[in-house]
């Protein structure tokens, strides 16, 4: 089954504390046919990870695979730290940041800074926006959702803005990226969240690779269908990967997961999303370029 894997994202936990990460990426480089693979961090240890992606992204040119860090700020100065639980985290992410950025093509191929938007931070977005602007950061924001996995799901009343008075905040927050957004697929994202946000019965309109062929292995090799929505569907240490993945029950439960979670997800991952959602995404951005326009000759008639 893995010999098949085109794509392959690093993530925690921390990758940093895995004094010897290098060495695990080039097990994952051995996949034949890899073309991408990507690295999330918070950044606190500016020194190891920037030692062990610089080792990374070499090893990733003599591949032939595109290596991207993501590196994560969830509010500027005292509101990073807050989020993050630590004192002092701030500097020490930024300045990992601004390494990269400074040194990118010393580093990866791509790069960007990730915001979860979680009760915490959600009152003061705009300024960590307008800092990140000013940085010149290529910052993607995302919300904070239940995640199975590592049970976050029993956690919400600590961090969510989904399911409380905050959630009119995270509306607003994500329709003005809408129009701050620099590129296509970003505006469609911002505009999915907020259609999510904004609906009462919300749906998703994001593809998602997960839906469709992804699969998440954590540390201690259990495999799960969905990234946050599924249960372990069995163990490598005990068997191969493929019987696993396609095992009868499993492979039930995983239809289970697509008619009753998928279509009502935000998770923000990305796949190929359906035509008709890509349409209405267009349709509303016309109406909104041309909303005071048509208030206008409507006015006119009244």
């Amino acid at each position: 089954m893995f010999s098949k894997v085109e794509a392959v994202g690093v993530n925690g936990g921390e990758p940093s504390l895995v004094k010897n990460l290098p060495s695990y990426v080039n097990e994952i480089l051995k996949l034949p046919s890899l073309k991408s693979l990507n690295i999330i961090s918070h950044g606190f240890g500016t020194k190891p990870l920037l030692a062990a992606v610089e080792e990374i992204y070499i090893n990733c040119k003599q591949k032939g695979v595109d290596f991207h860090v993501a590196i994560s700020l969830d509010g500027y100065g005292e509101i990073h730290n807050l989020v993050r639980g630590r004192k002092k985290v701030f500097e020490k992410s930024t300045a990992t940041i601004d390494a990269v950025v400074e040194n990118q093509a010393k580093y990866c191929d791509s790069y960007d800074i990730g915001c979860t938007v979680v009760a915490q931070n959600i009152d003061y977005l705009i300024e960590l926006d307008t800092y990140a602007k000013s940085k010149n950061y290529n910052i993607k924001y995302r919300l904070g959702i239940d995640n199975k996995r590592i049970e976050s799901d029993k956690l919400r009343d600590q961090y969510t803005v989904i399911y409380n008075p905050l959630r009119q905040s995270a509306k607003e927050f994500f329709h003005y990226q809408i129009s701050e957004a620099k590129d296509l697929a970003a505006r469609f994202k911002y505009f999915a969240i907020f259609s999510w946000l904004n609906s009462e019965r919300p749906k998703r309109l994001l593809g998602c690779a997960w839906k469709d062929e992804g699969v998440t292995l954590d540390s201690r090799g259990e495999l799960y269908y969905c990234a946050v929505a599924s249960d372990s569907i069995g163990s490598l240490r005990k068997d191969k990967g493929e019987s696993v993945f396609f095992d009868d029950s499993n492979i039930n439960y995983r239809k289970s997961i697509i008619r009753d979670i998928c279509d009502g997800c935000i998770h923000d991952y990305s796949g190929k999303p359906e035509l008709r959602h890509v349409m209405c995404f267009i349709i509303n951005s016309i109406l909104e370029r041309y909303v005071m326009r048509l208030y206008q000759l409507k006015s006119k008639f009244l």
